[in-house]
């Protein structure tokens, strides 16, 4: 789940962007049996000015996750969890994940040969990956692929909110199915994860067979 450049010489390569924007927050007033009533009412009668969905937000990229997450979502997850039991809830979000990543990836054949090509499609993530970590590649070499994550949103958006457990069943965890679903040979070994408290997120692949 993190951005990677292409590898200049052999040291690590330190990845960090982000788009700053601003964001005004809309907000809608009513008043219901005020003495202010004809008012108001003329007032609502003016609707606002449609915009289109496909118009930039104006939100910094922690703004957005916050929004995403920490606003109606982690809250929500946080009361199920308390319904059914924190590890149940737990448990049930990874075995979810993993469903939904075999259902995805039923009937398609491997989309990745080897390292080099994982290599490739790792260093060219989506803006929202590109902006959402912070990485740099540890190794890269016929025999293993590995970086690691300095920073990660994810991560830092479910901690605020002591939702780390639940974050990495929901966000981390599935990591294992997608990429068993990209090459049954590939073989994903993580020793740490920012999620869970550690320093850093380690992350190594390799090729069985």
């Amino acid at each position: 789940m993190a951005l990677l450049r292409p590898d200049q010489g052999k040291s690590p390569v330190s990845l960090s962007r982000r788009g700053l924007f601003t964001i005004l927050p809309a907000g809608a007033a009513g008043c219901l049996g005020c003495a202010w009533a004809a008012a108001c009412s003329q007032q609502s009668s003016q609707l606002p000015v449609a915009h289109d969905w496909t118009e930039k937000t104006g939100m910094t990229w922690e703004q957005m996750f916050r929004f995403a997450y920490q606003k109606d979502l982690i809250p929500l997850l946080k009361a199920l969890s308390e319904r059914v039991g924190r590890e149940e809830f737990v448990r049930m979000l990874k075995e979810a994940g993993d469903a939904v990543v075999e259902k995805k990836a039923a009937g398609r054949p491997p989309r990745m040969r080897d390292l080099a090509t994982l290599a490739a499609s790792m260093k060219n993530m989506p803006p929202l990956m590109q902006h959402a970590v912070q990485a740099e590649i540890v190794e890269e070499s016929p025999k293993a692929f590995e970086y690691q994550v300095k920073k990660c949103l994810w991560a830092k958006t479910f901690r605020e909110e002591n939702a780390g457990d639940i974050g990495y069943a929901m966000i981390c965890y599935p990591d294992y199915a997608v990429i068993k679903s990209l090459n049954p040979k590939l073989k994903l070994i993580r020793t740490k994860t920012l999620m869970q408290g550690d320093d850093v997120c380690r992350l190594r692949y390799v090729m069985a067979g």
